[in-house]
């Protein structure tokens, strides 16, 4: 999108600010497929395409605290984990609580992008760890990707305000327990590595969460939805 439309809601999901961020061209480009497993080969179809945006925003301090909210829709079509891929979006949120505010917080940040295939009948073993600059406590844990905009307004500006429904799993056979099918995926929650093993051929959403804690107190929830 050019520009990114992003929200600023307190929490009572008032809107505070509406930020439209410009797309960055030279931050816009096709990032290459690296395939570990020796089963792989990359299909001609298959393209993984990346950007990043970039602003500064200062807001005061408030009761509650904000949420910053991007949304977009849809997801691919082949996706068969969850109902109506066509008309399911994304919301990408991040929740400063007045705790991360007073302590000027810095939020966990993945190591690694997830793969982008992953071979059938063969055990899943990805590293999902995250790092803390602050060095806070993370917990890691499966977690239901949120359900965002739809096809009828795909480019909400401003998104929508919260709170944001999860996306519904097409279950059975899938469902939070078991994202896959097969031998369902588990996370380690002190180190966030995955593994499991597909037994069925297909596009799939997966959500993983880390919980970042500072002397017992949430300070941040950093979502990966793919």
């Amino acid at each position: 999108d050019d520009p990114a439309s992003i929200a600023v809601f307190d929490s009572s999901w008032n809107l505070v600010q509406h930020i439209l961020v410009p797309l960055d061209p030279n931050s816009n480009d096709t990032l290459p497929i690296i395939l570990s497993d020796p089963c792989l080969t990359v299909p001609p179809d298959v393209c993984a395409h990346g950007t990043t945006y970039k602003t500064i925003v200062q807001l005061p301090k408030i009761p509650g605290g904000y949420s910053l909210v991007y949304q977009r829709c849809c997801r691919n079509q082949l996706i068969r984990n969850i109902i109506r891929p066509l008309r399911t979006g994304i919301t990408i949120i991040s929740h400063i609580t007045e705790e991360a505010l007073d302590a000027c917080n810095n939020s966990a940040t993945f190591n690694q992008w997830p793969p982008v295939a992953i071979c059938i009948h063969q055990p899943i073993n990805f590293d999902h760890a995250a790092t803390d600059i602050d060095g806070d406590s993370l917990v890691y844990r499966l977690c239901t990707p949120l359900h965002g905009a739809d096809s009828l307004d795909p480019i909400p500006q401003p998104p929508y305000a919260g709170p944001y429904m999860d996306v519904i799993w097409r279950d059975p056979p899938y469902n939070l327990s078991d994202m896959l099918g097969g031998t369902p995926l588990t996370i380690d929650p002190s180190t966030g590595f995955m593994t499991g093993i597909p037994n069925l051929i297909g596009n799939f959403v997966v959500g993983v969460c880390v919980d970042e804690y500072r002397d017992g107190q949430l300070l941040s929830v950093n979502r990966r939805d793919f």
